[in-house]
This record gives structure tokens, C-alpha cells and sequence, in this order.
């Protein structure tokens, strides 16, 4: 397993691994209308694509070239998504993607971590010292999903 940054490339497969994600992982905590409005957000692959370009963007990828897991961070803190692919759950992906992700934000002298946080996500995110600095609830095309706003204050 080894990380690298995104590219253009990868954006099939990483719209995969998010709906796959959504569908087969987070459904455990999120219901069935939630579960298809979530995943239905994987198919503006354009937004995909900017993130690429504009935030610090990563992949795991085995050998073989499967990407395993993403992160992405940009120059504000903000952790703007991790994901693991569902059949490379508790592998350390997650760990991997997160000490990069840390990296960049010492790198960039960032203060602080914010993120906004899955129920599925949550108790790894707290396991690596974040946060809950509120519970919310969104609305996806007229869909109530609950998550949460956390933070991980940085010694710099």
C-alpha cells in the first residue's frame, strides 16, 4: 500500500469507492433515503475533478494500482473527506490517509483540523483526537442526514 496524490485519473475510481462506501459501510448508520441521496452526490464527478486541483488531494493504491482509500484537506484545515474502500476497512488505510493529511497541515501551519464528521466516522475521527464541536443535521435534496462538526486543535 502506498499514497500518492489524485489525479484527474483516478476520478472512476473514486467515484466508486465512495458510492460503494456510502452504500455498503455508512448504511449501517444512516437509513435508506439517506443512504441514496448520499451516494447519489459520487455522480458530480466535476466536483470531484475541483477538489483534485484546488485542495491537497490523496489516494492509497495497492501495487496493482486499486486505490484503497482518499483524503483531502485544504489550505483553511478543513478535512474535507476520507474514505476508505469498503473491502479494505480496519487494513490502517484510514490511519495512513489521516498522518498525510496531518502532514500538509504542519506543513501549512494550520492551527486547527475541522471536519464534518459521518456517525459511521465519528469514533475513528475521536481516536485521533478530534472533537465534536456540534451535532447537525443537513439537508440533501429534501433529506434530513446527521453529522458532525469536529475539530483537532495542532501543536505547531
Amino acid at each position: 500500500m502506498y499514497i500518492r496524490k489524485a489525479t484527474v485519473q483516478d476520478v472512476a475510481q473514486l467515484k466508486s469507492l465512495y458510492q460503494g462506501v456510502i452504500r455498503a459501510v455508512n448504511s449501517r448508520d444512516y437509513n435508506e433515503a439517506q443512504v441514496a441521496v448520499w451516494a447519489a452526490r459520487g455522480e458530480r464527478t466535476e466536483s470531484l475533478i475541483r477538489r483534485i486541483h484546488e485542495q491537497h488531494f490523496f489516494v492509497t493504491e495497492t501495487p496493482d494500482r486499486i486505490i484503497t482509500g482518499f483524503a483531502s484537506i485544504d489550505d483553511t484545515g478543513e478535512l474535507d473527506m476520507l474514505f476508505v474502500h469498503k473491502d479494505y476497512q480496519r487494513r490502517g488505510i484510514a490511519t495512513l490517509l489521516m498522518q498525510q493529511i496531518l502532514a500538509v497541515a504542519r506543513q501549512l501551519q494550520l492551527p486547527t483540523l475541522t471536519s464534518y464528521v459521518s456517525i459511521t466516522a465519528k469514533p475513528f475521527f475521536e481516536k485521533m483526537g478530534f472533537r465534536v464541536i456540534t451535532p447537525q443535521t443537513l439537508e440533501l435534496d429534501g433529506v434530513e442526514i446527521s453529522n458532525f462538526e469536529m475539530q483537532k486543535h495542532l501543536v505547531i
